[in-house]
């Protein structure tokens, strides 16, 4: 969940260092010893005017608790001033000594105390909202002013009535920052009328928050956890799981995407902590496809993803496997469409192995004694040439005999059926395989 978390510039003193560390921000090359290779590319990459804006404090235990993307909010003379967005966590105590006892007037650097837990911010705004505004949303006593660092627990945004998340309830009450709208697919929507909409939207040069919810919908129709991020200046969609990937979304009249900004894709990955970036237009010149390979990131065209779409919708692909070939550099084009195919198609076998099995003991109404009869009996069945092998057959009887499945049972006398044909297809389509109708 994202957090918020309240960073006090109460005194006349920590109110200029917020002016200066977090407002104005402090100069990336001047830090650039302190920092290793990681962050420091992570700040330069973040940063539109080589600044980092940061804020330290004594208190560990709370700062533990703080998380990437968390909400910041800087309190100043009873109301909120500014929020950012947490980019990076640090202890650092030689930096934090050097930014607060050599790089500042006021004297208020404490050795016995030292503010060496730092938290780098990002997309900084000025804000202007009463204490008691907040005291009411997180439903604080309407006297309370904060006293230090301190992130507000969980349970109390939990209880946010009225807002789909924490981003869009702050987002509300500072009237900054994005907006995240979880996206569930509980309507139901035939898949061809989602494919129409996403074509449509692609190309239509107004509709691009129509465009963009439609692709956080495909995502998880795809199966996935995705959140709609309302808003410019930030993402367009965020898939949370199964694994965590930014999308970034590209309306085109024209029908493709001529350049891409591939520097701004990936501040946005980095902003987010997100392990990849897909971008998704209806389609990409063909010098943005010859590229793609060399920007760490995925393309893939509207067209491509209805395929996706269409897959999952008939063959209940996982999520896992969709992603799998989304998160490969590159474009999206049909070679990755033939992978997903052919691991169908072996799927597919897989089933019907499985449901060949059933049949078979079914029908031999009672124990059979080894693999290599069981696969005789689907020899007499099948009219196909394509007859799984004993050892295939042995392996499936396993599966279907585990503790887990337990729709074959084996003892002494050998293997016997433990259920009907009807209730294997339901099994075999709940173990995740692929089956085709069959006739009994």
């Amino acid at each position: 969940m994202t957090g918020i978390v309240i960073l006090p510039a109460g005194r006349d003193d920590a109110f200029e260092d917020y002016r200066q560390f977090i407002r104005n921000g402090h100069p990336i090359d001047d830090i650039e010893y302190y920092l290793d290779e990681d962050d420091l590319e992570l700040f330069r990459t973040t940063s539109d005017d080589d600044l980092v804006h940061v804020w330290g404090t004594s208190v560990d235990g709370t700062w533990q608790n703080v998380e990437r993307n968390d909400i910041a909010l800087v309190y100043h003379d009873g109301g909120f001033v500014a929020r950012g967005q947490v980019l990076q966590l640090r202890h650092d105590p030689d930096l934090a000594e050097y930014l607060w006892k050599e790089s500042v007037d006021h004297g208020r650097w404490d050795d016995q105390s030292p503010w060496e837990y730092m938290t780098f911010l990002t997309d900084i705004e000025e804000v202007d909202v009463d204490i008691e505004e907040f005291n009411e949303l997180v439903d604080y006593d309407e006297t309370y002013r904060p006293q230090g660092f301190t992130r507000v627990a969980d349970k109390r945004l939990d209880q946010l009535s009225g807002e789909e998340s924490v981003e869009t309830a702050i987002a509300n009450l500072t009237d900054a920052g994005e907006r995240v709208h979880s996206v569930d697919d509980e309507d139901n929507e035939p898949t061809p009328d989602l494919a129409d909409q996403l074509r449509t939207a692609s190309t239509d040069g107004d509709a691009h928050e129509e465009f963009e919810k439609l692709v956080a919908k495909a995502f998880s129709r795809l199966g996935c956890s995705a959140d709609w991020i309302e808003g410019g200046g930030d993402t367009d969609v965020e898939i949370n799981s199964p694994e965590h990937i930014v999308v970034e979304v590209k309306a085109r009249s024209n029908g493709r995407v001529n350049s891409l900004e591939v520097t701004n894709v990936d501040k946005h990955r980095r902003q987010r902590g997100a392990d990849h970036a897909i971008v998704v237009a209806p389609g990409f010149a063909p010098k943005v496809i010859d590229n793609a390979e060399t920007t760490d990131l995925t393309t893939i065209a509207v067209d491509d993803l209805v395929k996706l779409l269409d897959r999952r919708d008939q063959y209940a692909v996982p999520p896992e496997e969709i992603l799998a070939l989304l998160t490969r550099t590159g474009a999206f084009q049909d070679d990755r469409l033939d992978i997903l195919d052919e691991s169908i198609q072996d799927r597919i076998a897989a089933g019907e192995t499985l449901l060949s099995i059933i049949r078979a003991l079914e029908r031999a109404d009672g124990s059979v004694e080894t693999a290599e009869d069981v696969r005789w009996i689907v020899v007499g069945m099948e009219d196909s040439n394509d007859i799984p092998t004993t050892e295939e057959i042995r392996s499936a009887l396993q599966l279907l005999a585990h503790p887990s499945v337990g729709v074959v049972k084996q003892d002494q006398e050998g293997y016997r059926v433990t259920t009907d044909y009807e209730n294997g297809v339901q099994l075999v389509r709940s173990l995740g395989k692929v089956v085709q109708p069959s006739k009994k």
